[in-house]
């Protein structure tokens, strides 16, 4: 075997040495989480006080938490399903089960403590978005060892317009990644181990995953596929995969039995489309492809490019090959749900980002590392990072405004009267009307015919 000199092996990140500088150095490693957490905190919550609910999805997430704040506090919990009905009738506009119900369940919580309306909504997705920040940083660094990778993925990954979207609004899929980055974090060692320690937590947060949101039901093949990639076949042989999997699917089964109290809605969220292959081929793959392609026009794209060049030239060269099977079978598992779905929409590529992102930078790193090593390669890294940031910070601040100011003129005017009111709602965004009723009037005496 050749020796391999120690700039180029890949050990696991180490330091020597001490004194005052490295032990800022080592206080500034552990902050680094939190304060992202903290920036991308903040920018979930901007300017949320000069805009009502903007997507109409949104609009139904908030209800959704709104219906069990209420069902909870009117103390209607033995009979929910005829509450819902009645409910629903007054406030037409909730999704469940079409839209899981843990985190309409989590809102509830935030409504209790700081009443319903669209701040604590908001608030709610902030602090997911916070916690997810924590945990992909925390898993980058486990599986690459590198707080300066670790540190770039994040930013580069929150300040992606995609997911700056969703994060300005009350949506699903920050409440989901929440979860989905709790599982994956439980296979950051898979391929040396995977004891029943890690394979039950990974089975609970995945299915509170698909919960929160159903396109995160590919959790339940990344252990399969990534197996396979690694060829851990002993791994197929062993309880704790199969054991998680039985949970996993009871928990699928769980959502199933659900939708099925309202003719199966939502399911066609998890299940396959059922389509042909003519449409997968003509419709569905051309779609991904088309936005794919879009979205790697530019800093993505150079990244890409660099990230990729640096890599195969190192390895012609003989650098060691990187272990990113966990995020190669992240990849694979969520795209292959997306390709047989049925629907398709841009915004369900939300899940693939974080993955391609750290597969980008780890080959970065690697590639420059082998020429410059690790400290040029860490400020190449810090360049692209900053620089993603800094586009993120372009994102236009969608904005809607007239359900809010429509619903304070009808609240106010029912208040006058004293006595239960029907308003006749005809327009588009009646949810985002609809919650705005709902947050001015505790008292459920204003019913909305759309």
């Amino acid at each position: 075997m050749t020796p391999v000199t120690a700039r180029h092996s890949p050990q696991p990140y180490s330091v020597s040495g001490g004194g005052p500088q490295r032990a800022w150095t080592r206080y500034l490693e552990v902050c680094i989480p939190y304060l992202l957490a903290l920036l991308f905190f903040g920018l979930a919550l901007y300017r949320v006080n000069q805009t009502d609910i903007v997507d109409t999805d949104a609009a139904r997430h908030a209800m959704n938490g709104a219906f069990i704040y209420d069902l909870i506090r009117t103390g209607h919990l033995v009979h929910p399903v005829a509450y819902a009905k009645a409910y629903y009738r007054q406030l037409p506009s909730l999704s469940m089960p079409f839209h899981p119900p843990l985190f309409p369940a989590i809102e509830a919580l935030f409504f209790a403590v700081f009443g319903v309306n669209l701040l604590t909504a908001r608030l709610a997705v902030a602090l997911a978005v916070a916690i997810s920040a924590i945990l992909l940083y925390r898993l980058v660094l486990a599986t690459l060892g590198r707080p300066i990778i670790a540190a770039c993925v994040t930013l580069t990954t929150f300040s992606l317009w995609t997911l700056q979207f969703v994060a300005r609004d009350v949506m699903l899929e920050f409440p989901a990644l929440v979860f989905t980055l709790a599982a994956l974090y439980c296979l950051r060692d898979f391929p040396d181990s995977y004891p029943m320690r890690r394979a039950l937590p990974f089975a609970v947060f995945a299915a509170a995953a698909v919960w929160s949101k159903q396109h995160t039901v590919f959790l339940g093949a990344v252990p399969f596929i990534h197996a396979f990639l690694t060829r851990r076949w002993r791994r197929f042989l062993e309880p704790p995969l199969w054991v998680s999997s039985v949970l996993f699917g009871a928990a699928i089964l769980g959502v199933v039995q659900f939708s099925k109290l309202f003719h199966g809605v939502g399911v066609d969220q998890i299940s396959t489309s059922g389509r042909d292959v003519y449409y997968i081929v003509t419709s569905t793959l051309p779609a991904y492809f088309t936005w794919f392609t879009a979205d790697l026009r530019g800093l993505p794209g150079i990244l890409l490019a660099c990230a990729l060049g640096a890599y195969l030239w190192a390895r012609r060269r003989g650098a060691d090959r990187l272990r990113l099977g966990l995020y190669f079978s992240w990849i694979l598992a969520a795209l292959a749900v997306l390709i047989d779905l049925g629907p398709i929409s841009k915004r369900y590529l939300f899940f693939v980002f974080p993955a391609v992102t750290t597969i980008g930078y780890a080959w970065l790193f690697q590639g420059c590392r082998w020429f410059w090593g690790e400290r040029r390669a860490g400020i190449v890294a810090a360049i692209f990072a900053v620089a993603f940031f800094a586009d993120g910070l372009r994102i236009p601040f969608d904005f809607l405004r007239g359900p809010g100011a429509a619903a304070q003129v009808v609240v106010k005017e029912a208040s006058t009267k004293g006595t239960p009111t029907r308003v006749l709602y005809a327009g588009d965004a009646e949810g985002n009307f609809i919650f705005a009723v709902r947050s001015l009037d505790p008292k459920l005496q204003i019913m909305v015919v759309p």
